[in-house]
């Protein structure tokens, strides 16, 4: 995969819309951030181009239209920004994460047992290993 810049906080919402959506105009995304907080027409438009220059989205266009499709899966988005923050953040180390969540309370019953999951197939594999 090709390494792409970081999103700032603003981009990643502004992904999150065009995952949710698939093909937008920079019309549709304006009216969706407008659920959120006030943003103009022009501001949205040039957060959708600068998303796009980094990779994360695709422009095609429709007329006199100009069409946003993600360019990368959400999934992979997501593991890429959390393998830089825990790189970056957490010096290679997932343990403070998972204490964080634990401590605020924040992984919900299945979360739990997700985690319970994987950590039992992971000491199966390192048994398994030896």
């Amino acid at each position: 995969m090709t390494k792409r810049r970081t999103l700032s906080k603003t981009e990643w919402k502004i992904m999150n819309i065009c995952w949710r959506l698939g093909k937008a105009t920079a019309r549709q995304v304006y009216e969706e951030t407008l659920k959120d907080q006030q943003r103009d027409y022009r501001t949205v438009k040039t957060l959708l181009d600068r998303t796009a220059a980094k990779g994360y989205l695709e422009t095609s266009k429709l007329g006199p239209l100009v069409l946003y499709a993600p360019a990368v899966a959400r999934r992979t988005s997501f593991s890429s920004a959390i393998g830089e923050f825990v790189e970056n953040v957490l010096d290679h180390s997932v343990a403070p994460l998972y204490l964080h969540l634990a401590d605020q309370g924040e992984l919900d019953e299945e979360e739990k047992e997700a985690l319970r999951t994987l950590l039992d197939r992971l000491g199966e594999e390192e048994e398994a290993g030896r």
